[in-house]
């Protein structure tokens, strides 16, 4: 299994142990596990994104879970050709950019190209 996968899939089960739990307690399950699978990334690029997918939420939980994995395959390098909008693609390239003096070389690198492919830099 693909980290890429393993988080997909870990992102399903933390929803899934919240089970019917109000919509805070089931937000709350995502997020603490969404911050726990990248310790190594900044907290305010952390923030940034969680808050976009908040608000994504919104719209329908699963095309903002979609989302939210998709980020989550570009914070470990392994992007899986999840369909960003431009305005996500502008919305992830400020989240890491806002951090760069603090966010792994490599990672700021790969995000930043892909940002660059998407025309959103």
């Amino acid at each position: 299994m693909q980290a890429t996968d393993k988080f997909r899939s870990d992102l399903d089960q933390a929803l899934r142990r919240a089970g019917s739990s109000t919509e805070a307690f089931r937000l709350e399950a995502l997020r603490s596990h969404f911050y726990s699978s990248f310790r190594g990334v900044p907290e305010g690029t952390l923030a940034d994104l969680f808050t976009a997918f908040l608000a994504k939420w919104r719209d329908g939980e699963t095309k903002a879970l979609d989302w939210l994995g998709g980020v989550g395959s570009l914070l470990l390098m392994d992007y899986d050709g999840t369909v960003f909008s431009k305005e996500d693609w502008t919305e992830i390239r400020e989240a890491v950019e806002l951090e760069q003096g603090d966010i792994d070389l490599d990672l700021l690198t790969y995000v930043m190209t892909l940002v660059l492919d998407h025309g959103a830099l």
